[in-house]
């Protein structure tokens, strides 16, 4: 095992753990875990509609349009959803769910009809769904080093008028903080955290590092600073023991080995928590 293939999955993946972690504190509070599952998925839908120009156009390069679009429809999803739960236009849960479906679908009937024409599936599908630590470049964990800073100086920067509206939404507005633009400011940061996640643990589990690491420090700490350097930790420690495992046995997945063990930290700190009350 050299260092140089480990050290950069390594860095991206710390850079999401970490931006992961502090927005889960913020989110699940305010049950929005799910927001990141529709957002995920919604890279289905960007990379349908690569794979469909893909056919139509065959000089295209795939590789370098698939991500464009894959931005480009999270981006427009986080718009979506973060309209049709402003105001409860929509059921927040309903929102969701039609973003989800819809992006899902076209992604999968897209597959379809390019297999049908290729017969191969497009290059990266099964990395779209599951991550692939092995594709991580110098470029990309530098790109995801520095994304994850800008998410936490933004949390930084508007941390007052964030925590106001998370806490009252209504009593925040009458305040002056403005509650539409912080509404779509965590809605675009979940984007842009997601999106830095999909290629390491895949758009079908990147939600868990938005649910696992808040919830497990809610259990720990009711104070926001305690809670956010638990979230950190949990994530971290997880983060480290996934990528390190799949150095040590290449056939354990990154991603899915970092969704197990939050999951595996959550039990127990969950029954030490029953244990000790």
């Amino acid at each position: 095992m050299t260092f140089d293939p480990l050290l950069y999955p390594l860095l991206a993946a710390l850079a999401m753990a970490v931006a992961c972690a502090v927005l889960s504190v913020l989110i699940v509070p305010q049950r929005w875990t799910f927001i990141g599952e529709g957002i995920g998925h919604s890279g289905m839908g960007g990379a349908g509609t690569a794979w469909i120009i893909g056919l139509i156009f065959p000089t295209i390069n795939l590789e370098r349009l698939a991500p464009l679009m894959i931005v480009a429809f999270c981006l427009a999803t986080a718009v979506g959803i973060g309209f049709f739960t402003r105001r409860q236009r929509v059921n927040s849960d309903a929102a969701i769910g039609i973003f989800l479906v819809a992006s899902l679908a076209w992604g999968l009937l897209a597959n379809n009809i390019y297999f049908h024409f290729r017969s191969s599936s497009p290059v990266g599908y099964n990395a779209l769904l599951w991550g692939n630590s092995a594709s991580i470049t110098p470029r990309f964990a530098r790109a995801s080093v520095a994304t994850a800073g800008l998410v936490l100086f933004t949390l930084f920067a508007f941390k007052k008028e964030i925590l106001s509206y998370c806490l009252d939404e209504t009593m925040a507005e009458v305040s002056g903080v403005p509650t539409r633009l912080i509404h779509y400011l965590l809605m675009i940061l979940m984007a842009v955290t997601v999106l830095i996640g999909m290629p390491i643990v895949g758009s079908i589990l990147v939600t868990a590092m938005l649910i696992l690491p808040g919830t497990t420090a809610s259990l720990l700490s009711d104070r926001l600073r305690g809670c956010t350097i638990w979230s950190m930790s949990i994530a971290t420690v997880a983060t480290l023991a996934g990528v390190l495992l799949n150095a040590w046995k290449s056939f354990l997945p990154v991603g899915p080995s970092i969704v197990l063990m939050l999951f595996v930290i959550f039990v127990c700190v969950y029954v030490f928590g029953r244990a000790r009350a």
